[in-house]
C-alpha cells in the first residue's frame, strides 16, 4: 500500500504516515486560524470534527461550508451543520473532501499512460448531551470512502469508519477544559486492482489520537487556547489565540504541531457584517507542512 499511501497523502497537509492522513487538515477555517487549538471553544457546526461534546454550546441551528486550495494543485473542501433546539441535546454533520488535480500515470520507459483520479471523503454523524449545566459529552461516527482511479488497473477502494469521543468541562466563566480520543476502532479495508486482473485485501489501521485542552478567557474579547495530542504518529502541542477587535471582526493566531513534524504559524479573521453571528465570512493562513508553498481555507458560516 506505500503506493497508494503516497497519492492519498498528496490530498493532505501532512505527511501519510497512515491511513486517513488526509483528516489530520481538519475542518474549516475558525479553528486552522489558531493553530487547531479548538478542542476547549468548539460551539459551532465543525464541532463534529473538532469536539462533538461542543455541540451543546452551538445554538438553533448552523451551517459552514469552507474551500481550502493547496500547493502541489491539492485540495480540501468541507461542509458541516449543526442542530441545537434544546439545551441538552445537540446534532452535528460534517463532511471532509480532500484530493489532488493533474496527477499522470506513466510507464517505466516514461510513456504517459493517463491521468489519475484519487478521491478521499470522510461523513460525520455526531450526538452531543449535555451532563448539567457545566459539562457535556459528544459522540461521532466517521465513514470514510477512498478511491483511486489508475489506468490499466481500473479503480482501487478503500472503505472503513471510526468513531470519536470529546468531553467539554465549563469550569467557570473563564475556563473550560476538554478531551478527545479520535479513531476509535477506526482502519480502511482495501481493495486493490493489479495490471494482472488480479484483485488484493488488505487492512491499514487508523492511528488512535488522545488529546487534552483548554481554553481560559482572561476577560470577554481574549481567549486563549493550548491543545496537546498524542498518537501513534507523533506527539504535539498546539497554542492559539483569538481576539475580538469590535462587533464586525475577530482576529486569531496560532503555533500548530509544537514538537511534531512542525512548528507552523497559523493567522486567522472573521468578518460580521451585519455585526451579528447569523453571517460570518472566514479567513485562515497556515504553513504547509509538505513545505511547497503555504495554506489558505475561506469559509462562510450561517446561523439560524
Amino acid at each position: 500500500m506505500a503506493l497508494f499511501g503516497g497519492l492519498l497523502g498528496a490530498g493532505s497537509g501532512w505527511s501519510a504516515q497512515y491511513a486517513g492522513a488526509f483528516l489530520e487538515t481538519g475542518l474549516g477555517p475558525r479553528a486552522a486560524g489558531m493553530g487547531g487549538a479548538f478542542s476547549a471553544l468548539a460551539d459551532d457546526s465543525s464541532a463534529p470534527y473538532w469536539n462533538p461534546a461542543g455541540l451543546i454550546r452551538s445554538q438553533g441551528q448552523g451551517l459552514l461550508a469552507s474551500l481550502q486550495p493547496l500547493s502541489l494543485d491539492r485540495r480540501q473542501h468541507s461542509l458541516a451543520y449543526a442542530l441545537n433546539r434544546r439545551d441538552e441535546l445537540a446534532f452535528g454533520f460534517a463532511w471532509q473532501h480532500a484530493g489532488a488535480g493533474e496527477l499522470v500515470a506513466r510507464a517505466a520507459d516514461g510513456t504517459r499512460l493517463g491521468r489519475i483520479e484519487d478521491g478521499e471523503n470522510a461523513y460525520y454523524v455526531a450526538v452531543a448531551r449535555a451532563l448539567g449545566k457545566r459539562a457535556a459529552l459528544g459522540l461521532a461516527m466517521k465513514v470514510l470512502r477512498h478511491t483511486i482511479d489508475t489506468p490499466q488497473t481500473g479503480t482501487s477502494t478503500g472503505k472503513g469508519s471510526g468513531f470519536d469521543l470529546g468531553a467539554q468541562v465549563y469550569v467557570d466563566e473563564h475556563l473550560t477544559l476538554a478531551a478527545t480520543l479520535r479513531n476509535l476502532k477506526g482502519g480502511l479495508d482495501w481493495k486493490v486492482n493489479r495490471a494482472s486482473a488480479q484483485t488484493s485485501n488488505t487492512t491499514d489501521e487508523l492511528s488512535t489520537d488522545a488529546g487534552v485542552g483548554l481554553a481560559y478567557r482572561p476577560w470577554t474579547a481574549l481567549v486563549l487556547a493550548a491543545e496537546g495530542h498524542r498518537s501513534d504518529a507523533e506527539s504535539y502541542l498546539s497554542l492559539g489565540g483569538e481576539w475580538q477587535a469590535s462587533p464586525l471582526l475577530t482576529l486569531r493566531a496560532g503555533l500548530n504541531r509544537i514538537g511534531g513534524e512542525g512548528a507552523a504559524p497559523a493567522f486567522g479573521l472573521s468578518l460580521r457584517p451585519m455585526r451579528r453571528d447569523h453571517l460570518q465570512f472566514h479567513y485562515a493562513y497556515t504553513a504547509d507542512e509538505l513545505g511547497a508553498g503555504n495554506r489558505v481555507s475561506a469559509g462562510l458560516g450561517l446561523r439560524f
